[in-house]
C-alpha cells in the first residue's frame, strides 16, 4: 500500500467513525434506560478515542 492510498484509507476511516459517532449520539434523544445510556456514552467516548487516534497516524504519515 503507498502512503497516498494509506492517507485516504484513513481519512475514509474517520469520517466513517465520526458519522457512525453521530448516528449513535442521536440514541441519548430516545426515551432509553440508564443502562442503554451508559452504553451508548461509553461507545462515543470510544470511537473518539478511535478518532484521535486514527487522525494521529495520519499526522505522521503527511
Amino acid at each position: 500500500m503507498t502512503v497516498e492510498n494509506a492517507i485516504m484509507r484513513l481519512n475514509d476511516l474517520i469520517m466513517e467513525r465520526e458519522q457512525l459517532k453521530e448516528l449513535i449520539q442521536k440514541e441519548m434523544k430516545y426515551d432509553i434506560s440508564e443502562a442503554a445510556k451508559t452504553s451508548v456514552i461509553a461507545t462515543v467516548d470510544f470511537l473518539k478515542d478511535e478518532i484521535e487516534t486514527l487522525k494521529d497516524i495520519l499526522k505522521e504519515l503527511d
